[in-house]
């Protein structure tokens, strides 16, 4: 496949909010619909949210959990708050996850449909 220059940094509308005592928590708006473990998530407001050290929970619209996925944590001191995706033509695949107040980003397990 052909890569897009998209590798889409999400810095749009990133909000770091708590998320009523379950641990740091990002807020993006992503404008485009996109995979995770072969699941297929609509465009939207989604929070992502750090659970443990390589657990990371999504939730829909900030109410509603609609998955976890498991990720390798990432150092990277100092790394801005985002959210990255790599795009090939036109399917956007979730890669990182960097959550303000934590010394590691995650890293997303590539799915069967992205290799």
């Amino acid at each position: 496949m052909r890569q897009i220059a998209m590798s889409a940094m999400l810095l749009l509308a990133v909000l770091a909010v708590p998320a009523f005592g379950q641990g740091p928590t990002i807020r993006v708006n992503v404008p485009f619909e996109f995979s995770l473990d072969d699941k297929t998530y609509p465009a939207g407001e989604y929070a992502f949210l750090a659970l443990k050290e390589n657990v990371v929970a999504i939730e829909k619209n900030g109410r509603n959990k609609i998955g976890l996925f498991l990720a390798s944590p990432l150092a990277g001191r100092n790394n801005p708050a985002q959210v990255r995706f790599q795009c090939y033509e036109n399917r956007c695949f979730l890669t990182q996850v960097w959550i303000p107040g934590l010394d590691n980003g995650f890293q997303a397990t590539r799915s069967h449909r992205e290799k």
